[in-house]
């Protein structure tokens, strides 16, 4: 059994008026950093008499902060489709880059401070210095919203995921896909690389989280994680736990050894949508649908593992520990040293988790353990299949799921439609701007010599005619293609 501490709730900071959307540690753990749906960014402090410093600017929505590694500059990604860089100072004065085309989901920045790396709704990962905010290099590949996208530890290679349900690693070098994982039935919402680099986690819509070796390019592990959309994912330093939450209100953190949730925890009013370790490992952060950031001491960074002889998860049959603490307590734990109903942390010793390790090391598996789990059913692997559910739901599901991706491609087809109509009023409104300078110009002295002018002018006027004619119908048609467009990603 792990010796690691349970999750404490230790603070609590209140002050944006809508949902959290992304957090961020300083460095030296002193301060937490927070973005919003209501468009504002917090720096809190742990210090109770200095006052959170709160940053206003961007038109939309925030949808990803990212902190540098010295903690003086904040970067925050919106949905005006653009990336500030924030001094982290009282002032809190930024630098507007206009990055994308479509709203920005994702922002990070690399290890060395160096690079800033944006993802977008624009299907596109794109590369930015962020000494002198230019542009370096666009990722393409995906053919849908893109959610998320992360560094790896050197900064060589990125890992993103988005709508497609596609996981794709990049070589920044060259700025190519090697490898691809096409695991998910449904969106991708958040990518992370291990501390370490050796493999690459990632989250679904679906409740899954999975890890792939990128050595030998196969699933390491599969878990079945939460109920509904996960929202947030994150690596320990250490790479031998993770931490995720989603939409079932839950916080759970695994055990990548055993293959096994180590705790659960649920100490927001609504469901959280962000969580991130401390980079010491011994604070965790989550914000939530409740407009909260709460602050959890966890111990995991003094905690040691024990060496597992066998990575195999205990009988799902055997009692949680957390359960049976969870009953004795009547659900209640000590936030602060005051009770707090419904912050409840448990420990728990059933699996969770499908591994495909079985080995005496533990995490990370060996091939051949991958090669006899990728070999097994799908519905022996995850524990539970299409059996479970009625016949009816099922074709319902079925039917379901075909018409969003007929959906997802008449929108492809409709961008593809829109792009070229765009072109073609280009066109049109270049056309008349050439042919306008080329109208004869009557002198009011002489019109004798000027007969085969006047003869042409009214073939120039009716082919401008024409060619105004069709711009117009043009403009129209692509009024139309925006707004199904607009109804399609609502439906979506």
């Amino acid at each position: 059994m792990s010796n690691l501490a349970e999750p404490k709730l230790e603070r609590a900071f209140r002050g944006h008026r809508g949902s959290i959307t992304g957090l961020a540690f300083h460095p030296d753990e002193q301060q937490v950093v927070s973005s919003s749906q209501d468009g504002c960014i917090f720096v809190w402090h742990f210090k109770p008499q200095l006052r959170p410093n709160r940053f206003v600017g961007h038109k939309g929505e925030v949808h990803d902060i990212s902190m540098n590694s010295t903690g003086q500059c904040i970067a925050s990604a919106s949905a005006d489709q653009t990336v500030r860089l924030w001094t982290n100072s009282a002032q809190g004065d930024s630098r507007v880059m206009k990055v994308h085309t479509a709203p920005v989901r994702s922002v990070c920045f690399s290890p060395d401070d160096a690079l800033l790396l944006t993802a977008s709704d624009d299907k596109t990962i794109k590369l930015w210095s962020t000494a002198s905010l230019k542009f370096q290099a666009s990722l393409l590949g995906h053919t849908h919203w893109v959610y998320s996208a992360a560094f790896s530890k050197r900064a060589e290679l990125a890992a993103s995921g988005g709508e497609d349900r596609i996981v794709r690693v990049w070589d920044l070098e060259t700025k190519t896909i090697i490898v691809s994982f096409s695991d998910f039935e449904l969106p991708v919402s958040k990518v992370r690389f291990h501390p370490d680099g050796s493999c690459v986690a990632a989250s679904g819509h679906d409740g899954c989280i999975k890890l792939w070796d990128l050595r030998s390019r196969k699933l390491l592990q599969h878990y079945d994680a939460h109920v509904g959309h996960i929202s947030g994912l994150d690596f320990h330093p250490s790479g031998e736990q993770l931490v995720s939450c989603a939409d079932d209100e839950t916080l759970k953190i695994w055990d990548l050894r055993g293959g096994r949730m180590l705790y659960k925890a649920s100490g927001h009013q609504r469901s959280q949508t962000v969580c991130v370790f401390s980079p010491s490992g011994r604070s965790l952060a989550t914000g939530g649908r409740d407009n909260l950031v709460l602050a959890w001491e966890c111990g995991l960074g003094s905690a040691v593992l024990p060496q597992a002889s066998s990575a195999e998860p205990l009988p799902a049959q055997q009692p949680a520990v957390g359960q049976q603490r969870a009953r004795a307590t009547g659900g209640v734990s000590i936030v602060g040293g005051a009770k707090k109903p419904g912050s409840v942390v448990q420990r728990s010793a059933s699996s969770e988790v499908q591994t495909s390790a079985n080995g005496k090391n533990g995490y990370p598996p060996s091939p051949a353990a991958v090669q006899r789990q990728a070999s097994l059913p799908k519905t022996a692997a995850t524990g539970s299949g299409d059996m479970g559910l009625p016949a009816p739901l099922m074709e319902t599901l079925t039917t379901m799921q075909s018409q969003l991706e007929l959906m997802a491609r008449t929108v492809q087809l409709l961008d593809h439609r829109l792009a070229l109509t765009e072109e073609q009023v280009v066109g049109m409104r270049t056309e008349l701007l050439r042919q306008q300078p080329q109208q004869p110009q009557l002198p009011r002295e002489a019109h004798a010599p000027q007969q085969e002018n006047l003869h042409q002018l009214p073939r120039s006027s009716s082919q401008e005619a024409r060619l105004q004619q069709q711009l117009h119908q043009a403009t129209i048609q692509e009024k139309e293609i925006q707004q199904e467009l607009q109804q399609l990603r609502r439906m979506l």
